[in-house]
């Protein structure tokens, strides 16, 4: 049988395997029969990434390599309905091309701009959005705003642009200069915030503040911290009731183990608490935290490595005795933890499907987050 022989559905079937652009843009030249295949199948594409590392390309990806040979009128037309895209000068090296892109894509939702250029000024109603830097004045509709990631930030620069973003349900910033506390609106709608903290100095010269704003997201159900500094502020008289989920990365630096206990103590409702490289954490902490922690089902401290068998058997026991049951994970057990809660992804996608926090970054560190979670309906 020729090539030309097979059934249209045969055809089209094969190049659903097709996730790589180039190889997309090459069959589409081939003919006009592979033209039209080729067009439908571009029509289900929702992502267009640079090529990744992790899980592999789940449906509605595609990856390119360097497409600026490629006009960008014909990618305007094959791709109709994308959500979400990452962009930067290997998509095209002058970014006027990347902005007539997506001045033609109507469905676009997520931006990913690598550009020095604001692209996001030219997109009429984006929801997420990741860039090395964020300017408000760059959005069309900052009320449209519901994700949002930025390399480069810091809570000052937040205060200044909170209420532009008063619908802003997730936000990913990492925080590489020296801070200070959070004193801007209320974040009434953020339900995950993610914060990955760096100073490059002495750690007594820096001071984290997350835990601090965190106290002005009263709807806030997740939060993942990673922080490289021996000093945090909190204020240790308000509770936080929404808080269901806490992934804290330590880092390594050394923190008391009293301060971690009056920390714990503002968030009475935690389920899911996983504590990264706390190394002055004991099997004699871990006993008094499953008291302070009455709702707690998944607690995870596999990197702490003064935790030992002992602390394991105190959970179990006082599991049996008052009625609970929370899934203890250290490092003699570790590899359980992916058994009993195969769902959890620990794996890296830029895109993750679904608003959800659990599934999508609980088991991951901060370099392994996606940058957008989704939602179901789009």
């Amino acid at each position: 049988m020729l090539i030309n022989e097979i059934p249209d559905d045969c055809l089209l079937a094969i190049f659903e395997y097709l996730n790589s652009l180039e190889d997309l843009i090459n069959c589409y030249k081939v003919c006009i029969k592979w033209s039209y295949l080729i067009t439908k199948r571009a029509k289900k594409v929702k992502y267009l990434t640079f090529p990744f590392f992790g899980e592999g390309y789940p449906p509605g990806v595609v990856h390119y390599q360097k497409i600026s040979t490629i006009d960008s009128t014909c990618l305007s037309k094959l791709f109709t309905n994308l959500i979400a895209v990452e962009l930067s000068s290997k998509f095209h090296n002058k970014a006027e091309d990347a902005i007539e892109f997506v001045k033609n894509q109507k469905s676009l939702k997520g931006l990913i701009n690598h550009f020095v250029v604001p692209i996001e000024k030219y997109c009429d109603e984006l929801e997420m959005l990741s860039v090395n830097h964020f300017n408000p004045d760059n959005l069309q509709n900052g009320s449209c705003m519901k994700q949002l990631n930025v390399s480069n930030y810091s809570l000052k620069a937040l205060e200044r642009d909170a209420h532009y973003l008063p619908n802003l349900e997730k936000l990913t910033i990492q925080i590489t200069i020296l801070d200070n506390r959070y004193d801007g609106p209320v974040l009434e709608k953020l339900k995950i915030l993610e914060i990955y903290h760096y100073y490059d100095e002495q750690p007594a010269e820096q001071l984290f503040y997350g835990f601090q704003l965190m106290d002005s997201c009263p709807n806030l159900q997740s939060a993942h911290i990673t922080m490289r500094t021996d000093d945090w502020f909190f204020d240790e008289t308000l509770k936080h009731k929404c808080l269901q989920d806490l992934v804290i990365d330590f880092c390594g630096y050394h923190n008391t183990w009293n301060r971690l206990k009056r920390l714990l103590m503002k968030y009475p409702n935690l389920k899911h608490l996983a504590l990264w490289n706390f190394w002055d954490i004991k099997d004699e902490h871990i006993e008094q935290l499953v008291h302070i922690l009455p709702n707690l089902v998944l607690w995870d401290v596999r990197e702490c490595q003064e935790v030992t068998q002992r602390a394991a058997d105190y959970v179990q026991d006082y599991c049996k005795r008052y009625g609970r049951s929370i899934k203890f994970y250290f490092k003699g057990n570790r590899d359980e933890l992916k058994s009993d809660w195969p769902h959890l992804s620990s794996e890296y996608t830029l895109f993750s499907r679904d608003f959800d926090f659990m599934k999508h970054c609980f088991l991951k560190p901060h370099v392994f987050l996606p940058n957008f979670l989704i939602p179901i309906d789009y």
